[in-house]
């Protein structure tokens, strides 16, 4: 495991970093995720994204960047407050990523900021009622957006 590095780029950028096995999570800021994806891509060792997911937290919205290399993982998390879902979209530094915002900002509501899908509009149907939560936060009713939605 490259601790050495991850430990450096989490004391740059005043992270929290946890170890669970062979997968590593450094928690930074909303404001220190470009800068920590950008450095995670160029250490060398952890370049190739995964994924992103989220997970809705209560108040806020966790975004989990997740890196990999061969047996070794490391997750770069962030926190939105669900009341303005907003973070600058990593892909000028990590290209990939440009998909799995969209897909976090359908499910989610996460805005991100020059992500030009960014705002949706990949997963959802054109019919998902706008007055409705998204699809996987806490508070969304399924029953009631099938209905909204006119599928029952």
């Amino acid at each position: 495991m490259q601790t050495e590095m991850i430990t450096k780029i989490g004391s740059a950028l005043e992270g929290h970093l946890t170890h669970v096995r062979n997968s590593s999570v450094l928690t930074v800021a909303p404001d220190k995720l470009v800068q920590a994806c950008k450095m995670m891509v160029q250490s060398g060792e952890f370049y190739h994204l995964s994924t992103i997911t989220g997970l809705d937290e209560g108040q806020s919205i966790a975004v989990l960047y997740h890196f990999w290399r061969g047996k070794e993982f490391i997750t770069v998390k962030t926190s939105v407050p669900k009341e303005n879902p907003t973070l600058q979209s990593v892909i000028q530094e990590v290209p990939a990523a440009i998909f799995y915002e969209a897909e976090i900002a359908d499910l989610l509501g996460v805005t991100f900021k020059g992500n030009p899908l960014g705002d949706g509009g990949l997963l959802l149907p054109p019919n998902y009622p706008a007055s409705e939560p998204r699809p996987l936060r806490k508070e969304a009713d399924p029953e009631k957006i099938r209905k909204l939605m006119e599928l029952e």
